[in-house]
């Protein structure tokens, strides 16, 4: 798999896996929900948890992400340290993150387009 930098690889991903643009996205996740949303709408997201200790969860297509996960199945999604989640959507439209209380942890991601994106 292609490694998400700056400096290289993007025009990999586009070629490799059918996508007509792919955007990269990096940043600093607190306790404090934070998120973004996508128009057009994706339908590749890719997030790398660079951290070498703590966690960080997301929530897609929904209400804000909170920072835990059980063993009843529901809507967070926890990426563990030096993790890394990729799936696939008809439609991406939304996705929120959230770390640990007291925690920060930076991630980085790609989000791939199919069709005109301006």
């Amino acid at each position: 798999m292609t490694g998400m930098k700056h400096s290289g690889g993007i025009v990999d991903v586009i070629l490799e896996l059918g996508f007509d643009q792919v955007k990269y996205f990096e940043g600093t996740i607190s306790s404090a929900a934070t998120g973004f949303t996508i128009s057009p709408p994706g339908r590749r997201l890719t997030i790398n948890n660079r951290s070498e200790t703590n966690d960080v969860f997301l929530r897609i297509n929904d209400s804000p992400a909170i920072a835990s996960v059980g063993f009843t199945p529901g809507d967070d999604i926890k990426i563990g340290a030096l993790a890394s989640f990729t799936m696939d959507f008809d439609a991406l439209h939304e996705v929120s993150f959230v770390a640990n209380t007291g925690e920060t942890v930076d991630i980085e991601g790609l989000i791939g387009f199919k069709g005109v994106v301006g």
